[in-house]
Formats: C-alpha cells, sequence, structure tokens
C-alpha cells in the first residue's frame, strides 16, 4: 500500500514538471513572437507616416498649374434691389495667390452704341450682360458668376461663427435713420452686423472709390480667415452653403469639382495672407446722380499686370 501511493506521487510530481516545462516554452513563445509583432507594427506604423509626410510635402510637386488653371469670379453685392459692390475674385494656384479687384458701380461700360454705368446695366439686363460687358472692358474672361445680398452676407458671417478680421484706416462714425455706426479705426474684428454697417457707411474719406473698394478688402479679409486648410473637410459644405445664399448664379457643381484641386491647393498654403485686394485706376467725372468712373486709358495693361491674366 505504501509502495502504491509513492509511485503515484513520483508520477504526480512528474506530470507537474511537463507541465511546467510547457508553460514556461509557451510563455518564451508568446514574449519572443509579441515582440516580434510589436517591432513589425511599429515599423510598419513609422513607414506609413513617412509616406504621408512624403506626400504632403510633395503635393506641390506633384500637382502642377499653370495660367489655365486660373479662375475668375465676380461677385455682385446688392441691397435692397440695387447693385452696390463688384468684385473680381481670381484665385491663382500657379502662383498661389488670390486677388480681388474692386469695380466701382458707377464704371462707365460699352452696351451696344451706347456708354452705360456698371450697376444701371446690371440693374436694367441682368449679371450676365454686365459681365460680358466688363470682360469686354478688361480683357478678361470671367468664369461665373455670383449676386448676394447685403442681408445673406451677414448669414454667411454668421455661419462662420468668428466674424470678419480687417484693418480699417479711419474712424468710423455715422448716425441717421437708416444707420447707425461707430467703430474705431484699426485692427478689429468686425460682427456680422458689423460688416453689413461697413458696407453701407456712407461717409468714407476716400468717397465713391473708397465705397467700392471696402467691397474687394471686405472679400480678401474673408478669404484669408476662412479658406484654410483646417476647413478642408468642411469645403464641400461651405460651398454649398455659399451657392444656396445666392440670389442669382451660374456655378455649377460641376465647376466647383473642376476648381477644387486649385482651390485646395491654395488652402494649403494660406497663412494668412493669401489675398489682397486690388483698386481698379481711373477717375470720377461729373457730380450727383450723374457721376460716371471711367477706367484708365491703359486698363487692359494695367490690369494685366497687376492681376495676371
Amino acid at each position: 500500500m505504501a509502495m502504491f501511493h509513492k509511485k503515484k506521487k513520483k508520477r504526480f510530481s512528474k506530470k507537474t514538471n511537463n507541465t511546467m516545462v510547457f508553460l514556461l516554452s509557451f510563455i518564451i513563445f508568446l514574449v519572443v513572437f509579441g515582440g516580434i509583432c510589436l517591432w513589425a507594427v511599429i515599423k510598419i506604423n513609422e513607414e506609413r507616416r513617412a509616406v504621408a509626410s512624403s506626400t504632403v510635402g510633395t503635393t506641390s510637386q506633384a500637382v502642377q498649374f499653370d495660367e489655365t488653371d486660373a479662375r475668375n469670379l465676380l461677385v455682385v453685392t446688392t441691397d435692397q434691389n440695387s447693385p452696390q459692390g463688384f468684385v473680381i475674385v481670381r484665385a491663382d494656384p500657379a502662383k498661389a495667390r488670390i486677388l480681388t479687384l474692386a469695380v466701382p458701380r458707377d464704371t462707365v461700360v460699352d452696351y451696344g452704341t451706347r456708354e452705360v454705368r456698371l450697376h444701371e446695366l446690371t440693374a436694367e439686363y441682368g449679371i450676365p450682360v454686365a459681365r460680358d460687358s466688363i470682360s469686354k472692358l478688361f480683357n478678361v474672361r470671367i468664369d461665373n458668376f455670383i449676386e448676394i445680398t447685403y442681408d445673406n452676407i451677414e448669414k454667411m458671417v454668421n455661419y462662420f461663427e468668428s466674424g470678419i478680421i480687417m484693418q480699417l484706416n479711419e474712424d468710423l462714425d455715422h448716425h441717421d435713420e437708416s444707420l447707425s455706426i461707430s467703430i474705431d479705426g484699426g485692427l478689429r474684428t468686425l460682427t456680422a452686423s458689423q460688416v453689413v454697417k461697413v458696407l453701407r457707411y456712407p461717409s468714407w474719406r476716400g468717397g465713391r472709390k473708397q465705397r467700392a473698394d471696402i467691397q474687394a478688402q471686405l472679400t480678401s479679409a474673408l478669404i484669408n480667415q476662412y479658406m484654410r486648410s483646417l476647413r478642408k473637410d468642411r469645403a464641400d459644405d461651405d460651398f454649398s452653403y455659399l451657392v444656396n445664399l445666392a440670389k442669382k448664379t451660374d456655378i455649377l457643381v460641376s465647376h466647383y469639382i473642376s476648381a477644387k484641386t486649385g482651390l485646395d491647393y491654395l488652402a494649403e498654403r494660406n497663412d494668412g495672407s493669401i489675398s489682397s485686394s486690388v483698386s481698379l485706376p481711373g477717375e470720377y467725372k461729373g457730380s450727383g446722380d450723374a457721376i460716371r468712373y471711367y477706367a484708365a486709358d491703359d486698363v487692359k495693361k494695367t490690369l494685366k499686370a497687376m492681376m495676371g491674366w
């Protein structure tokens, strides 16, 4: 009986030893195998990051742009059904810049055999006719147009949520039944309602010309602040929202898609100053309701040098 118990104990001890050896071997296997897997995962992630970094860093080399990739958009702002501002926005990825050109509403253009002011032509015949007259005057192709009211400009600024940061070169102070505004000059963050008041401000020291130029300056400020790579994931939503705010436009989804690569490229390179405004050379003649703005005689040559078209 004693012998039986002794043999059983040896058998149990041998079985325990075998189990321990197996477990130890298994643990060593897991450590070694797990280490190899971890090393492989780290290496794969490093390679992926390197590829991603290389892709981002070489976008400019991978995508080549030329002057045919530039797009010209005519923005017409209206207030109480009256055309107020005309701004040509030129997005030029080849030169990594966006320019905005203010065209005074009283600019004289040819229509048929007569001369007519731009805002009158627009009110009577529509933006497409006005666009063609501007194209002829400046010798430039305008790809698309968009009309937006002051009320919808306020909605647009509210949509972007952070106002518009821009430099005001003078103190604004005007109070009457139609407009009350008091803003100190300098670098200011304008609320949506203030943006519209700035557009309506009638007392600029630069008179009518400055009222025209402020349209382009605000447009550039908006681009510099919000056309950024940080909003890339929201670009499609931004496009849809802005187009839906338009009173009239000929912009189609296909136009947006064809321009998107260039716009993304510009957004990636926007450090907050990619856009600047340009003032149309010329002079006012006449006074009161008969006042007219005549572009400089060499306007085509001048704008080609200034705008790059």
